[in-house]
């Protein structure tokens, strides 16, 4: 099996010289970080110990008692005035347009498939018997 060649970003061939350079600066890079962080972890005073568990149980204060308030008075608020005899010209349109499609959905739409759903559950006879001198 032969190794391709290792080409450096440029695309010229890696020597063996690139290699040791590299592999110096790595060892001096992980030496300096390991020679500055020895004086930190060697050197200062240990901690001072923990202080002792108090002889008696702490005792709490109990919470405040809560106050309670009265709900506030619901607003009053005022009827708006009745509308003028022009804003009731002016949004009569709107209040027509608004019944016939809150009506008209409903009688177009979904009375049919009311009508149709009873004719299906009670048949012909409609879930009424005939009178007896009825034909």
């Amino acid at each position: 099996m032969m190794e391709q060649d290792a080409r450096t970003m440029s695309g010229s061939r890696r020597t063996f010289a690139d290699m040791t350079s590299r592999r110096i600066a790595a060892a001096a890079v992980v030496a300096a970080t390991l020679a500055l962080s020895a004086p930190a972890r060697a050197g200062g005073p240990p901690y001072p110990p923990y202080p002792p568990p108090p002889s008696y149980a702490p005792s709490y204060a109990p919470p405040p008692a809560r106050t309670y308030y009265a709900p506030p008075p619901p607003r009053v608020v005022a009827p708006p005035p009745p509308l003028s005899p022009a804003m009731r010209v002016v949004y009569a349109p709107f209040y027509a347009a608004g019944l016939v499609l809150r009506y008209g959905f409903y009688y177009v739409v979904v009375a049919p498939f009311e009508v149709f759903g009873r004719a299906l559950d009670y048949g012909v006879q409609g879930g009424v018997d005939r009178p007896e001198g009825g034909r």
